[in-house]
């Protein structure tokens, strides 16, 4: 009887709490219609109204119609070009002498032509992704001199066109150049999807397959059972370089049945140093890096790979890794985002088309996961293979971002897979010290390479780019401000008057603190004129199984001078409606903050979440293994 009243008593309150949560998330949905204008004024402020040297001819004229003009527009329909399409494009050839080729973004028009929406933004200049399909999509304008003499449609005539050219001559413009027909499908060209053609291996032509490993003599075998069993077309060897495994494991390692070099040399576990020795025993012509926590499921897959390394343009090649036993995506390519290098469609099922065929083609990407990463032997050489300095994270990353630096195409080959048993030789990275670590080899990592911090040549600026957002998102999609400008939320933290009780300490709150420390850190190197002081935290929490509309989330402040309590800001976030389906209400979790620290006690502070129930006694709290210092003020 108590519970029934219980109930009666707070459902009103509930039901009014969900309606204020409900008007919350209306008023900060954006549309992309008002987005993208806004974007669009803002990149025209520029451009000129010179167009006088525009041919435009459509797809279908192909090898029917001789282009005359200087620069040549081809499209799919000049009725559906966008109404500044001529001008932008004409600016960027007038403004940039070396470009030969231009390419811009799409999207599409509700029924009535009054909405735009449904965005396609597009890579940089990407090679190899052409070579799977037309990726450029809908309008490509060449200057003359580059267009071949004969091509029998828009697909050969492109890869003829840029078959000799580099980025900078095939250039990318962030404008909707194109507003499709929702009814259509997107034009990608007669030979969509054409794999690399085949080559015949050349004699002695030889790979070597460089395995760190310790203690893990069973994974080992499994892996190198797989090799041996599945792998058909090529030429390789296989070296073993066990940094310190115990004596019973060397044991086991050498009676494992089949032919391999092992290299036993103990000592501290530096991922870089040892696929650098390997390197320098390998006698290939190719080098393939490959975790003992792998396995081959397709015969084909160092040949596939093979065949994009031979590429005079290519620098590393990676495939695509499943979790073992399933299609669920753990690595499809390495994103590069103000947040670091992540992997999108990370636990993804690889059983639909992603965005912009992202999962189910051959394509260029920025990096690729040194558990699997094949390349040319002289090109490691050339630019000095791994640093040692990155000992554990990221070291895969700096090698791949160093070969773009020197004009490399990265490639993920996404029609073969191997089983990945995802770190079994070393555990995650939740402990402290392993976050410090990770945070010290990602300051590192773009230390050497700043230009490219918060940029990937190969994921479009427009797309999120400060969410750990395992999807391609659009920006406008998410209501977080830019950190950097005085718009994000400055709350102060406030000393509790209470006392944290034991028993609210609780897993049901899960936290995730996706930036936790300096704005500097987190805004990268070229960051100059910001206070080092300064913190920035953001990610999102929720109580698992609950109605999180009902609840009120503090961040927690806990130092030698007390606990502190910093209100959240509750923000939009569509990934987490996604990822967190069958949560009620979460939608609204995320946080994202620059709080005053000015009355803070300077000091070191871990960082935790109190969730308090707003229709009930329930309160809930839980620390994180991240930190902040509040330092000295000047």
């Amino acid at each position: 009887m108590l519970s029934a009243v219980k109930s009666l008593i707070r459902q009103p309150i509930v039901n009014r709490l969900n309606k204020r949560y409900k008007k919350r998330l209306d008023s900060g949905y954006v549309s992309y219609d008002s987005w993208i204008r806004q974007k669009e004024a803002g990149y025209l402020a520029g451009v000129s109204d010179n167009t006088e040297n525009i041919q435009v001819i459509e797809y279908s004229e192909v090898g029917r119609v001789t282009p005359a003009s200087d620069v040549v527009l081809f499209t799919a329909d000049k009725n559906r070009l966008s109404k500044e399409a001529l001008r932008v494009v004409a600016s960027v050839f007038n403004n940039h002498t070396e470009a030969m080729v231009v390419y811009g973004d799409e999207d599409e028009y509700n029924s009535n032509k009054t909405i735009r929406m449904n965005p396609t933004f597009r890579p940089d200049f990407s090679p190899d992704t052409l070579k799977s399909y037309f990726y450029m999509g809908n309008v490509v304008a060449f200057r003359k001199e580059v267009l071949p003499e004969k091509a029998t449609d828009i697909y050969e005539l492109t890869v003829k066109a840029v078959e000799k050219l580099t980025a900078i001559e095939v250039r990318h413009v962030d404008y909707v150049l194109y507003h499709n027909d929702y009814t259509k499908a997107l034009y990608l060209g007669d030979n969509r999807f054409a794999p690399v053609l085949p080559e015949n291996i050349k004699e002695g032509e030889l790979i070597s397959i460089i395995i760190p490993s310790k203690d893990n003599p069973e994974v080992l075998k499994n892996l190198l059972n797989s090799i041996w069993n599945l792998t058909t077309g090529v030429i390789y060897e296989v070296i073993v370089i066990d940094n310190g495994s115990n004596e019973e494991n060397q044991i086991k390692i050498k009676q494992i049945a089949g032919e391999f070099r092992y290299i036993y040399e103990p000592q501290e576990f530096n991922f870089s140093r040892i696929c650098n020795r390997g390197a320098g025993l390998a006698k290939g012509d190719y080098v393939l890096f490959l975790n003992d926590d792998m396995e081959v499921r397709d015969g084909s897959w160092l040949y596939q790979m093979l065949m994009y390394a031979r590429q005079n343009h290519v620098g590393a090649v990676g495939a695509k890794l499943y979790y073992p036993k399933s299609r669920m995506i753990q690595h499809c390519g390495i994103t590069n985002l103000r947040l670091g290098p992540v992997h999108k469609l990370q636990y993804k099922q690889d059983d639909r088309v992603y965005y912009d065929h992202i999962n189910d083609v051959n394509r260029n990407v920025l990096g690729v996961t040194g558990a699997c990463l094949f390349m040319k032997k002289k090109l490691f050489d050339k630019v000095g293979g791994f640093d040692e300095n990155l000992k554990v994270a990221f070291n895969d990353v700096d090698l791949c971002y160093t070969l773009y630096e020197e004009g490399y195409h990265n490639v993920i080959v996404n029609t073969t897979y191997l089983w990945h048993y995802e770190s079994l030789s070393r555990g995650g990275d939740e402990s402290r010290e392993k976050l410090e670590r990770l945070a010290g080899e990602r300051t590192r990592l773009y230390e050497k390479h700043p230009k490219l911090y918060g940029k990937d040549p190969y994921y479009h600026d427009y797309l999120t780019n400060d969410i750990l957002d395992s999807n391609f998102t659009c920006a406008y999609e998410y209501e977080y401000d830019d950190c950097s400008t005085d718009k994000i939320s400055h709350p102060r933290p406030k000393k509790i008057s209470y006392k944290l009780k034991p028993h609210w300490e609780n897993e049901c709150l899960i936290i995730s603190l996706e930036q936790c420390g300096t704005l500097k850190y987190w805004m990268g190197p070229n960051a100059t004129e910001i206070n080092d002081n300064d913190i920035y935290i953001g990610g999102y929490a929720f109580v698992a199984g609950s109605d999180n509309s009902c609840f009120d989330f503090k961040l927690l402040l806990k130092g030698d001078a007390g606990i502190y309590e910093i209100p959240c800001n509750h923000l939009y976030r569509p990934d987490l409606e996604i990822n967190l389906a069958l949560e009620e209400n979460a939608v609204m979790c995320g946080f994202s903050i620059r709080p005053d620290l000015d009355e803070l006690p300077n000091g070191e502070y871990q960082v935790g979440v109190i969730a308090r129930g707003l229709a009930s006694r329930l309160v809930l709290c839980r620390f994180t293994n991240r930190y902040i210092n509040n330092c000295p003020k000047e």
